[in-house]
């Protein structure tokens, strides 16, 4: 399995950030419940704090983890939707919608991590799972948004 690298952010970023990692104008590419039409968008107030820039596809595999994906590093493709963070305070929520908990990484079953996209050639946080897959059911199309289309 391939690793990811963290980001680190550089010492002269400008604008304002949260925990030293993310700032406004940073991109997060979405993939599963947080997608534009999902639950976990309008329960956050997403529409607000982040700015759609549309289509996105991110390297990795995408696993069907029952009422959730995860995406995890690997050969495949997985379609997303890319977004400009313009609020950061809705990060914790954010985080705590993912499970992912950056002062206590044990608890945490996602890591949020800068990564390379396919499409378009950018770099945007994403959250990857972190856990074990070997019960999951693998999303051939890498679309958490046609699961279901693709076991007709």
């Amino acid at each position: 399995m391939a690793l990811i690298e963290l980001w680190q952010s550089p010492a002269d970023h400008e604008g304002e950030g949260l925990s030293d990692d993310i700032w406004a104008g940073d991109l997060i590419a979405v993939y599963g419940l947080l997608r534009a039409g999902e639950s976990g968008f309008a329960r956050f107030g997403l529409a607000s704090a982040f700015k759609p820039r549309g289509p996105c596809v991110i390297s990795g595999e995408l696993w069907d983890l029952g009422a959730y994906p995860g995406l995890v590093p690997g050969e495949g493709q997985v379609v997303g939707e890319l977004f400009e963070l313009t609020d950061t305070s809705v990060l914790p929520k954010l985080d705590a919608f993912e499970d992912y908990w950056p002062d206590d990484p044990a608890r945490s079953r996602y890591d949020r991590v800068k990564v390379r996209l396919v499409q378009p050639d950018l770099s945007a946080w994403v959250y990857v799972w972190k856990l074990s897959v070997d019960t999951a059911t693998r999303i051939e199309s890498g679309d958490w948004l046609r699961r279901w289309s693709a076991r007709s």
